[in-house]
Protein backbone atom coordinates (compact mmCIF):
# COMPACT_ATOMS: atom_id res chain seq x y z
CA UNK A 1 0.00 0.00 0.00
CA UNK A 2 2.52 2.52 0.93
CA UNK A 3 4.07 1.91 -2.17
CA UNK A 4 1.44 3.71 -3.78
CA UNK A 5 2.08 6.75 -2.79
CA UNK A 6 5.71 6.69 -3.44
CA UNK A 7 5.27 8.27 -6.94
CA UNK A 8 2.89 11.16 -5.43
CA UNK A 9 5.46 12.32 -2.64
CA UNK A 10 8.66 12.26 -4.77
CA UNK A 11 7.01 14.67 -7.04
CA UNK A 12 7.08 16.82 -3.87
CA UNK A 13 9.81 19.24 -3.69
CA UNK A 14 9.83 18.50 -0.17
CA UNK A 15 9.97 14.64 -0.28
CA UNK A 16 11.92 14.60 -3.06
CA UNK A 17 15.66 13.59 -1.82
CA UNK A 18 14.21 10.35 0.42
CA UNK A 19 14.96 7.72 -0.04
CA UNK A 20 12.99 4.31 -0.48
CA UNK A 21 12.55 3.45 3.50
CA UNK A 22 11.85 6.97 4.08
CA UNK A 23 9.16 7.07 1.72
CA UNK A 24 7.99 4.10 2.94
CA UNK A 25 7.90 5.80 6.98
CA UNK A 26 6.04 9.03 5.49
CA UNK A 27 3.79 7.03 3.14
CA UNK A 28 2.87 4.70 6.03
CA UNK A 29 1.21 8.05 7.92
CA UNK A 30 -0.35 9.02 4.63
CA UNK A 31 -4.51 8.84 3.95
CA UNK A 32 -5.50 10.12 0.91
CA UNK A 33 -8.49 12.47 0.82
CA UNK A 34 -10.83 13.80 -1.57
CA UNK A 35 -12.15 17.56 -0.95
CA UNK A 36 -14.71 18.72 -2.42
CA UNK A 37 -14.58 22.73 -3.95
CA UNK A 38 -15.16 25.36 -1.76
CA UNK A 39 -14.24 23.26 1.58
CA UNK A 40 -11.59 24.86 3.86
CA UNK A 41 -8.67 22.70 5.26
CA UNK A 42 -7.09 25.05 6.68
CA UNK A 43 -7.90 27.81 8.85
CA UNK A 44 -5.83 31.02 9.43
CA UNK A 45 -5.00 30.94 13.49
CA UNK A 46 -5.77 27.71 13.92
CA UNK A 47 -4.09 25.32 15.79
CA UNK A 48 -1.75 23.03 13.51
CA UNK A 49 -1.37 19.03 13.44
CA UNK A 50 -1.32 18.13 10.24
CA UNK A 51 -0.28 18.99 5.84
CA UNK A 52 -1.71 18.50 2.89
CA UNK A 53 -0.15 17.70 -0.76
CA UNK A 54 -1.76 18.41 -3.53
CA UNK A 55 -2.43 14.81 -6.32
CA UNK A 56 -5.11 16.39 -8.46
CA UNK A 57 -7.00 19.48 -8.29
CA UNK A 58 -5.92 23.27 -7.23
CA UNK A 59 -6.07 24.82 -3.28
CA UNK A 60 -6.35 28.48 -2.91
CA UNK A 61 -4.01 30.29 0.23
CA UNK A 62 -5.23 33.47 1.70
CA UNK A 63 -4.29 35.63 3.86
CA UNK A 64 -6.31 37.89 6.10
CA UNK A 65 -8.77 37.69 3.40
CA UNK A 66 -6.58 38.46 0.53
CA UNK A 67 -5.49 35.79 -2.24
CA UNK A 68 -1.85 34.54 -1.57
CA UNK A 69 -0.96 31.67 -4.04
CA UNK A 70 -2.55 28.87 -5.77
CA UNK A 71 -1.45 24.85 -5.00
CA UNK A 72 -1.84 22.56 -7.57
CA UNK A 73 -0.88 19.28 -8.19
CA UNK A 74 3.20 18.16 -6.72
CA UNK A 75 2.56 21.45 -4.28
CA UNK A 76 2.06 21.51 -0.54
CA UNK A 77 0.46 23.28 2.21
CA UNK A 78 0.75 23.38 6.11
CA UNK A 79 3.84 21.94 6.25
CA UNK A 80 5.08 24.06 8.91
CA UNK A 81 2.56 22.52 11.42
CA UNK A 82 4.73 19.31 11.23
CA UNK A 83 7.69 20.93 12.23
CA UNK A 84 7.07 23.74 14.48
CA UNK A 85 3.29 23.13 15.87
CA UNK A 86 2.72 26.83 14.81
CA UNK A 87 -0.47 28.22 14.37
CA UNK A 88 -1.84 28.27 10.79
CA UNK A 89 -0.60 31.67 8.83
CA UNK A 90 -3.22 30.99 6.15
CA UNK A 91 -6.39 29.53 5.17
CA UNK A 92 -6.19 27.12 2.31
CA UNK A 93 -9.20 26.19 0.41
CA UNK A 94 -10.24 23.59 -2.30
CA UNK A 95 -10.73 26.26 -5.29
CA UNK A 96 -11.87 23.01 -7.29
CA UNK A 97 -12.39 19.77 -6.37
CA UNK A 98 -9.37 18.40 -4.63
CA UNK A 99 -7.53 14.97 -4.37
CA UNK A 100 -4.72 15.38 -1.27
CA UNK A 101 -2.80 13.53 0.56
CA UNK A 102 -3.13 13.85 4.26
CA UNK A 103 0.21 13.73 6.69
CA UNK A 104 -0.79 13.79 10.36
CA UNK A 105 1.31 15.57 12.65
CA UNK A 106 0.94 13.24 15.52
CA UNK A 107 1.69 10.14 13.73
CA UNK A 108 4.82 12.17 12.00
CA UNK A 109 6.02 12.92 14.88
CA UNK A 110 6.69 9.25 16.12
CA UNK A 111 8.02 8.54 12.39
CA UNK A 112 10.59 11.08 13.03
CA UNK A 113 11.37 9.17 15.92
CA UNK A 114 11.87 6.43 13.26
CA UNK A 115 13.21 8.26 10.82
CA UNK A 116 14.96 11.42 11.48
CA UNK A 117 16.79 12.27 8.39
CA UNK A 118 13.42 12.62 6.91
CA UNK A 119 13.30 16.18 8.70
CA UNK A 120 16.81 16.88 8.10
CA UNK A 121 15.90 16.41 4.28
CA UNK A 122 13.18 18.80 4.58
CA UNK A 123 14.34 21.17 5.99
CA UNK A 124 16.05 23.32 3.26
CA UNK A 125 12.84 23.15 1.33
CA UNK A 126 10.52 24.75 4.30
CA UNK A 127 13.49 27.66 5.09
CA UNK A 128 13.46 28.39 1.52
CA UNK A 129 9.71 28.75 1.77
CA UNK A 130 9.84 30.50 5.24
CA UNK A 131 12.21 32.91 3.36
CA UNK A 132 10.39 33.19 0.42
CA UNK A 133 6.89 33.79 2.63
CA UNK A 134 9.18 36.80 4.60
CA UNK A 135 9.83 38.36 1.56
CA UNK A 136 6.79 38.49 -0.27
CA UNK A 137 4.97 39.88 3.47
CA UNK A 138 7.79 43.04 3.01
CA UNK A 139 6.78 43.47 -0.50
Amino acid sequence: MAHAYHDHLKSVPLFADLDADELDAVAAITTELDIKQGSTIITEGASAHEMFVVISGTLEVTRGGQHVADIGPGGFAGEMALLTHARRDATVTAKTDVSVLHLDGRSFGGMLEEAPMVAVKMLPVVAARVIANSNSHND
